[in-house]
């Protein structure tokens, strides 16, 4: 009941309205002495009063009681960005509970209930149960698409349902969720800004198509890395790919756009270069891996640069989080480490003395020395 405010608000409102105690007891049908006794905090209308009370000052019911069902963009931020940070200092279920408690109270607060979904997606890995934390995240997808009607919303769900279906193990929904063929939902972005151009909206035409722009980029590094991972028996394919990507990473500048992406091609190619038996061409890669993480500036912030300078304004106002990191800086920092530590495919590496001093030097500069011990 903490996010009531129905005696301030009431009394607030009376005096607004300039009515006295007197009158609103005749509207209502009640005594003054139980009017006062309202606005001192002494007792509550009966619930069947609500609706006429809330007409006489031209309110909403949820307005005459302080009580706010939704979240704001900021406030959502703001929560997930502190329970994030406490996966990294208390254990899952306490984390797990508090967020709970926030979804029976939020349910109806679609874009908190699917941040709540992407949190618990990010930290499975943590959970005691992870297959319990995945379907949790499917669960909380799955009342966003029943009940909203935001396209970008369901979308949204939609592709993080699919994600945890992969984490699960369950390839069939995946296709059964998303279909089993190529799918081309951004060709209507395309459209949308050329509309908004027609009606002399340009601003918001060009924005739209730089958005596009940058999101294609991204995902065709991400295919790329992809296709050569399927290519992994044939070497020219890998060799000519690592070098169209390097390629493409260096002319955009994505490791400040989007390093994460650049991080993950760094791995992968590194990876099937040692199972070719390459060793000095993968530690080329992990040099790669290592130096761009040592450029990372902590708090994370995904923004544009003089290129895709729409980008930044684009994602303060699209994403409920903004730019800020999906994770706690802790547990980001630890898995840059770990992910190659504790890569089995690397495990012939580790007897190289260059390979060790590489992991210790990262590790010693993100200040996570104990992850290796």
């Amino acid at each position: 009941m903490n996010h009531f405010q129905f005696t301030k608000i009431f009394a607030n409102r009376r005096k607004e309205l300039k009515l006295t105690q007197a009158q609103i007891a005749e509207y209502i049908g009640v005594s003054r002495a139980a009017v006062s006794k309202w606005e001192k905090g002494q007792s509550y209308p009966d619930i069947t009063l609500l609706p006429k009370l809330a007409r006489l000052f031209h309110l909403s019911i949820d307005e005459l009681l302080g009580y706010h069902s939704k979240m704001s963009k900021d406030e959502i931020r703001k929560t997930y960005i502190q329970l994030s940070k406490k996966f990294s200092e208390k254990p899952f279920e306490l984390v797990e509970k508090e967020i709970e408690d926030l979804l029976k109270e939020y349910y109806s607060c679609l874009p908190f209930v699917l941040k709540m979904a992407q949190l618990y997606l990010n930290y499975a890995p943590k959970s005691p149960d992870r297959q319990n934390t995945l379907t949790r995240v499917i669960q909380l997808c799955s009342q966003v698409k029943t009940f909203s009607k935001d396209f970008l919303l369901i979308n949204e769900a939609t592709m993080m349902e699919a994600v945890a279906l992969l984490q699960l193990g369950k390839p069939e929904e995946v296709l059964e969720l998303l279909g089993n063929d190529i799918n081309h939902p951004v060709e209507a972005n395309q459209l949308i800004a050329t509309a908004h151009q027609m009606l002399g909206n340009s601003n918001k035409a060009k924005e739209i198509v730089q958005v596009s722009f940058y999101q294609n980029l991204i995902q065709l590094i991400s295919y790329a890395t992809e296709s050569m991972m399927m290519e992994i028996e044939n070497g020219h394919y890998v060799d000519q790919t690592v070098h169209k990507i390097r390629q493409l990473i260096h002319l955009f500048d994505l490791e400040n756009l989007h390093f994460n992406t650049c991080l993950i091609f760094y791995y992968k190619a590194a990876a099937a270069f040692v199972f070719k038996g390459l060793h000095e061409k993968a530690m080329e890669m992990l040099q790669c891996y290592v130096k761009l993480c040592t450029k990372i500036k902590f708090p994370i912030k995904l923004q544009g640069n003089s290129y895709f300078y729409l980008l930044t304004d684009w994602i303060e106002k699209t994403s409920v989080i903004g730019g800020e990191a999906p994770r706690d800086e802790q547990s980001i920092k630890k898995d840059l480490v770990l992910t190659i530590w504790k890569e089995p495919i690397f495990a012939s590496l580790k007897e190289s003395n260059e390979f060790k001093a590489m992991i210790l030097n990262l590790a010693h500069h993100l200040n996570v020395e104990e992850v290796l011990e």
